[in-house]
């Protein structure tokens, strides 16, 4: 059974132009993860509980460095209320991207004295996630 890595994973996100901009060379972390709220209907006699599928999201998370390019996407974020969406790519591995609408939650910027300054962000999906094994143009 082949073991997937993480060796070719890429991330591209909607830059201040409304086009794709790739955050590869700035993220060292990112995972997708799909989270579905479970709504208990255990009846009062019921030995064990019950329950059913409620409603579903995902969201992608990612952290990385600061730079030109990050600071570009992520700064306007910081200083401004936006109501903005935007589209992201996400490659985990081989051919497999993850493609859809975000919405930017959490985004911080951080650093201390004499280290270098770093982001994270949590992009939660807004619809359909689409899986894919060709890119976005």
């Amino acid at each position: 059974m082949a073991i997937k890595g993480h060796r070719d994973m890429t991330i591209r996100l909607d830059g201040a132009a409304g086009t794709l901009v790739s955050l590869s060379n700035q993220v060292n972390q990112q995972s997708l993860a799909r989270a579905v709220a479970l709504l208990e209907t255990t009846g009062m006699s019921a030995e064990e509980a019950t329950f059913l599928p409620g409603l579903a999201g995902t969201t992608i998370s990612i952290n990385g460095y600061v730079d030109t390019t990050s600071e570009a996407i992520f700064g306007p974020l910081i200083s401004d209320n936006t109501s903005v969406s935007k589209t992201v790519e996400f490659k985990a591995y081989g051919g497999r991207f993850y493609n859809g609408e975000v919405w930017m939650e959490n985004v911080e910027i951080s650093g201390g004295k004499d280290t270098l300054e770093t982001f994270s962000a949590g992009l939660k999906f807004t619809g359909a996630v689409n899986r894919t094994s060709v890119t976005l143009a």
